[in-house]
């Protein structure tokens, strides 16, 4: 979802969906009897700049075990994980005190992160964790989400629960109810008082999102991290086992295509990857363009890695430009400039990412006799996590002289193995 910094300007919003569980409500319309029943197990997390000696962003966290063991999002605490040095992660107690909490397991792919904090600090006698649900409730079931929005204390949100997304890149359950910064991590309750799911995201409108909640109980399930030093090599190994699982997927999809003007363009090749359209629009006279048309096909949201940096996202497009109206030299600065504008679908700075290594060759376009295409294809790895890279590819041709047609797509966060497999496969498409 979203952590809430000093600077309100600088909320995060990450998407995400939830699994619940399906009894009868008996709290339904009673959120005050579970907001006193649960808060004491849930608390504020502050991540805490070391230098300035004051809250960098927060969230919220629920204790799921009587051993002191806390759930939240992976992205309230990533900046702990990416400057250990300049960053420690504090529970904030009901006195006000701070309980120190330390990263003891991570999900970075579903956005799940487990704390261990003294449960000596917690009460006395300890808190009693929260009960996690084994069954998905039903559409329409009132649900409940707990959280510290803003800054201003713990709050508790009614909302309806409405299934898992149906195309999402990863299990996400959407959730009508007004999600706010500083809630993320918290818990989603069903009417049975259970953890359905973890706040995420929102996308506002009363449309907001959580991890499912078996999601959660797969990572408890898991061996606890040593040491927050071996944490990077865990991310490598999430994010290595998500592109292969994803760029596998479309490697196996359907890769049928559809007309696209005097082009041809890939349709929705998995379920995960949307496509949407777009075209000239011929009544506006004011528009001076060449007619063109497009298509974009992307997955609905990335992975936080860090506040400079997400990946996980995998996008392809196709763009046909056509003109009677420019002579030979305008079109081509015209059609320049389309093909150079094209850029890598997700962001990262020079503290993440290294340089881009590209290679251009002209190419006999896949089906078409004479048919000359221009190619570039770049790589830029990944500091952190070795074995993986950004892809950008873009292809268009350059031998027509009123018409163009360029096709791209980015991989982020993927290996060579695949980027190499996925690149094959693209040219070979049946698209010129």
């Amino acid at each position: 979802m979203f952590h809430q910094h000093t600077n309100p300007r600088t909320w995060i919003w990450i998407t995400s969906f939830l699994w619940l569980a399906s009894t009868t409500p008996a709290w339904a319309g009673e959120a005050d009897q579970l907001f006193t029943q649960s808060q004491a197990a849930i608390f504020q997390v502050r991540v805490v700049d070391t230098a300035a000696n004051n809250k960098s962003s927060t969230g919220t966290g629920f204790v799921v075990a009587s051993t002191g063991l806390l759930a939240t999002n992976y992205h309230v605490i990533a900046s702990a994980i990416d400057a250990p040095d300049k960053y420690r992660i504090e529970l904030v107690l009901p006195d006000r005190s701070f309980a120190a909490a330390q990263i003891v397991n991570v999900d970075i792919v579903n956005d799940l992160a487990l704390l261990q904090v003294d449960p000596a600090h917690l009460a006395d006698p300890p808190v009693a964790p929260l009960v996690l649900a084994s069954r998905e409730s039903d559409k329409g079931e009132t649900v409940y989400s707990i959280g510290f929005p803003f800054d201003l204390g713990i709050t508790v949100i009614d909302g309806t629960y409405n299934g898992l997304a149906p195309y999402s890149v990863s299990q996400r359950v959407h959730f009508s109810g007004s999600l706010n910064p500083g809630m993320s991590g918290g818990p989603a309750f069903n009417g049975e008082g259970e953890v359905i799911g973890v706040n995420v995201s929102t996308a506002g409108n009363q449309m907001s999102f959580l991890v499912p909640v078996e999601n959660l109980a797969r990572l408890l399930a898991t061996p606890m991290v040593a040491n927050v030093a071996d944490i990077p090599a865990l991310l490598t190994k999430q994010l290595t086992q998500n592109t292969q699982r994803l760029v596998g997927e479309m490697l196996n999809g359907d890769w049928t295509t559809e007309s696209l003007a005097g082009a041809r363009a890939l349709g929705e090749i998995t379920p995960f990857l949307r496509c949407w359209g777009n075209s000239k629009d011929t009544r506006d006279k004011s528009d001076r363009r060449p007619f063109y048309v497009t298509r974009a096909c992307q997955t609905d949201h990335n992975i936080y890695v860090n506040r400079h940096l997400m990946t996980g996202s995998m996008e392809q497009q196709f763009y046909w430009v056509e003109s009677d109206d420019f002579n030979t030299i305008q079109f081509y600065e015209y059609y320049q400039r389309i093909f150079a504008a094209y850029r890598p679908g997700n962001f990262g700075t020079v503290k993440d990412l290294g340089n881009w290594d590209c290679e251009e060759n002209f190419i006999q376009a896949n089906n078409i006799e004479k048919e000359r295409t221009k190619a570039i294809f770049c790589l830029r790895a990944y500091k952190k996590f070795p074995g993986l890279y950004d892809v950008f590819f873009v292809q268009g041709s350059i031998d027509r002289a009123n018409q163009g047609f360029v096709t791209h797509f980015t991989l982020a966060g993927t290996t060579r193995e695949m980027a190499t497999a996925f690149t094959s496969r693209f040219m070979e498409a049946d698209v010129w």
